[in-house]
């Protein structure tokens, strides 16, 4: 016998509303469940009051950390940031229930106004906020087990106190502890202990400026002056080592190059007029360098930082160069015949230090012989010719009276004007006229011009001798603060731990 199509729509209509009014009941029944587990529980149930099964018996306290960010480490401020979440454990016999009673329900999660909580806070909080660091004013619910374990996890932000140690900044390691207790309860009716042996850094996400060493922890019990019972804490110790590479490329290179830049000047000729300049600006510089430092480090005068030291060292250095550029500026400007280079000096600097340092020593000044006349006279009678035309006042050229005799000897090389007018009077030269007025105001000029002369040539020997005694004591002066800041800075990084790399 067929079936009508429509007894079959019927039926498969009938069938879902049949699973539907059985899975509403299921839902009803399963929300039934719960409403009587929570009435049955906190019905006259306190939170006020401790679960322990004997007053004198201490609840058991488990607690930890999982640790996911390191936020920040505030070093002016000595504060460290942190991203954790909290994990607390504890039994609570008062809460239990038999799950098969209540439809197979083995844990719920209720409000924590509802169920006693630890006083839990932070020791070392650096929060201002009234409530900060107190690990029982989460607003997360707590997880109610049937066995009566209660279990609680919350996300927060810290703030802890933390000495930050500047001794080897920026190549530090730092420990930060984050010490965790209850506040009024003592260890007779909490007793605090840690989950597990360290802290959890499995969502740890990695810094950009600190590397996590690693984060034990450690239970310490505390006995205070006000009170004979024991306090336990747990002592969660973050040791964190600082990266090194941005403070290398943004301090110490910029420092150590401008140091080197310092020491530029003994390279620049003395007369260039900059030499100062480019020391002081250099000092300028450092002195920037240094404030920064200064705003990134606690304020304390137990212990120079590093860093510091370094900074110091080279402003120090550039100080001194900045001494030895004016005395050496000092010494190059010193002419006049009044000043001659002392002997020992010579000796010292230019015959020993000069040949070693490269620079070469002026020629030496000694009186010039006149052995050659110029403009193609040689030994013998030197006529005097008054005018421009060539010819004499009076007489005959070929007068021997008229006539300024040269007695050097034959063969001598020849000598340029400048020459032969320092040359005048000396005893290579005699006058023989006839005393002729004109020939006597000549000669009387010519004394005078070889007067200057010799005076000029003198003033430019002795100016000569000192512009080196300069130069070679700017290429010691080089040497000298090249090896100095090479060895300073040496000794200044090696005493970084071992570890710190860059």
């Amino acid at each position: 016998m067929a079936v009508h199509p429509n007894f079959k729509g019927i039926h498969l209509l009938v069938l879902l509303l049949c699973v539907f009014i059985q899975t509403s009941d299921a839902v009803v029944k399963s929300d039934d469940d719960e409403l009587q587990l929570v009435n049955d529980l906190f019905t006259n149930y306190s939170k006020e009051v401790r679960p322990v099964k004997e007053k004198e018996s201490a609840i058991v306290v488990k607690f930890g950390i999982a640790y996911t960010q390191l936020v920040e480490l505030d070093e002016k401020n000595q504060v460290l940031v942190s991203n954790v979440w909290i994990r607390q454990s504890w039994n609570n016999h008062l809460l239990r229930w038999n799950s098969s009673h209540y439809g197979g329900i083995k844990s719920i999660n209720v409000d924590p106004k509802l169920v006693w909580l630890p006083d839990i806070i932070l020791y070392n909080n650096a929060d201002s906020g009234i409530t900060s660091g107190s690990m029982d004013k989460f607003k997360t619910k707590v997880i109610l087990n049937a066995d009566g374990t209660n279990t609680w996890y919350a996300p927060t932000i810290l703030r802890s106190r933390c000495a930050i140690d500047i001794k080897f900044f920026p190549f530090d390691d730092q420990k930060c502890d984050l010490l965790f207790g209850s506040w009024t309860y003592d260890g007779l009716r909490v007793d605090l202990w840690n989950m597990s042996n360290g802290v959890d850094l499995k969502a740890y996400m990695p810094s950009g400026e600190f590397e996590m060493i690693e984060a034990p922890v450690k239970r310490i019990i505390i006995k205070y002056s006000c009170c004979p019972e024991p306090y336990p804490n747990l002592e969660f110790t973050l040791h964190i080592r600082r990266k090194v590479l941005f403070y290398f490329n943004n301090l110490i290179v910029p420092c150590f190059l401008i140091t080197a830049f310092a020491l530029l000047t003994f390279v620049l000729p003395p007369n260039t007029g900059e030499r100062v300049t480019l020391v002081i600006t250099t000092l300028l510089a450092m002195t920037v360098f240094m404030l920064m430092i200064a705003e990134n480090t606690p304020t304390t005068s137990d212990v120079t930082p590093l860093i510091g030291k370094f900074f110091v060292a080279s402003m120090v250095e550039i100080g001194l160069a900045l001494i030895a550029t004016c005395f050496v500026l000092n010494i190059y400007e010193s002419t006049g015949p009044q000043s001659d280079v002392p002997r020992w000096l010579q000796v010292l600097l230019l015959d020993f230090l000069g040949p070693i340092l490269r620079v070469t020593r002026p020629k030496e000044r000694s009186e010039k012989k006149l052995s050659s006349m110029p403009n193609n006279y040689t030994h013998g009678y030197l006529p005097i010719y008054p005018d421009s035309n060539g010819k004499p006042p009076d007489g005959d050229v070929n007068d021997p009276k008229d006539v300024i005799v040269m007695t050097t000897k034959p063969g001598d090389k020849s000598l340029n004007s400048r020459d032969f007018i320092s040359s005048i009077n000396d005893n290579n030269v005699k006058y023989r006229g006839n005393g002729n007025p004109t020939h006597d105001r000549l000669l009387e000029g010519i004394n005078i011009l070889a007067d200057r002369a010799r005076e000029k040539e003198k003033s430019e020997g002795i100016q000569e001798e000192w512009e080196s005694v300069a130069k070679v004591i700017d290429r010691l002066f080089l040497l000298l603060f090249l090896a100095t800041v090479s060895i300073s800075t040496a000794m200044i990084f090696l005493q970084r731990p071992s570890y710190a790399t860059m």
